[in-house]
């Protein structure tokens, strides 16, 4: 993804600063008067652009929020604070879907984490053994962070392929499931995000190997790939492993629903947990 030496949680945090820069200009407005409808001094503002203060969840929030932002910088953040936010083996992936044009999910066991709700995802992480709050908490807002992809100005064209018995598996409790489901449905906007559900009827499939997911890049560079293990997932963009993830893909994707089918599906799925 990037060059032997180059430092991705420096570049995101410079793109960052270029971005900031860019909005407030767009808006005319200087260090000063940005600062003046945000709790924090023009020296914090001008820390941020200069590279000499990392951005905070909270400043992100504030500065979205005064120049009308959906996203664009907050989905940043994961890149930013990578040696702090998510397990080591994972960091890579986030920057590779900021950069995605496409990506594409399979997953068997559960929902997948860019389509998560909180409640959801906290169920997620709290069963991990060892699990403490502080962990889970954190691990929670690094997958809430992942979901500004979706807020950017040229979102990637997401497609999930989802196993019917994650539906059905009742993580969290009925509360969780009424809302993870709903959310699933409310995102759901072909093309640009779409769901399918690959039905039980299917039996055994080559799906069960484990999830992946594959990304295509704006930029035209290789296309990478994420495998999820029990433990520990990998990042790789090696050609012979990519490919065969997307012949893997193209296959469930055969056996799956059509949109309308797998939305009916998650309707009537929700329904049991009423």
């Amino acid at each position: 993804m990037t060059q032997q030496g180059e430092d991705p949680s420096r570049e995101a945090w410079a793109e960052y600063a270029r971005r900031q820069r860019q909005y407030r200009m767009d808006q005319g407005l200087s260090q000063e008067r940005l600062a003046d409808r945000l709790p924090y001094s023009e020296s914090a503002v001008g820390h941020v652009e200069r590279l000499m203060r990392k951005p905070t969840e909270d400043y992100t929030r504030e500065v979205e929020k005064a120049l009308g932002l959906a996203g664009q910088l907050m989905e940043l953040l994961q890149v930013i604070h990578g040696n702090t936010m998510g397990p080591k083996w994972f960091r890579e992936w986030p920057r590779v879907e900021m950069l995605a044009h496409t990506i594409r999910t399979w997953e068997p066991m559960l929902i997948p984490g860019l389509l998560q709700t909180e409640g959801y995802a906290r169920q997620v992480f709290l069963g991990e053994p060892g699990a403490t709050e502080d962990d889970t908490a954190r691990a929670v807002r690094f997958r809430m962070h992942r979901q500004a992809v979706f807020a950017r100005s040229l979102p990637p064209l997401y497609s999930a392929l989802i196993d019917e018995s994650t539906l059905r598996r009742p993580v969290g409790g009925k509360e969780v499931m009424r809302e993870q489901l709903a959310k699933i449905l409310d995102v759901l906007r072909p093309p640009y995000i779409t769901v399918r559900i690959v039905p039980l009827a299917a039996g055994l499939t080559t799906g069960c190997l484990g999830a992946f997911e594959v990304a295509t890049l704006l930029d035209g560079g290789p296309d990478h790939a994420y495998l999820e293990s029990a433990e520990e997932g990998r990042v790789t963009n090696r050609a012979g492993t990519v490919q065969a993830l997307i012949v893997r893909w193209e296959a469930l994707s055969s056996m799956a629903y059509p949109v309308d089918k797998s939305r009916e599906t998650i309707r009537e799925v929700m329904t049991s947990y009423e």
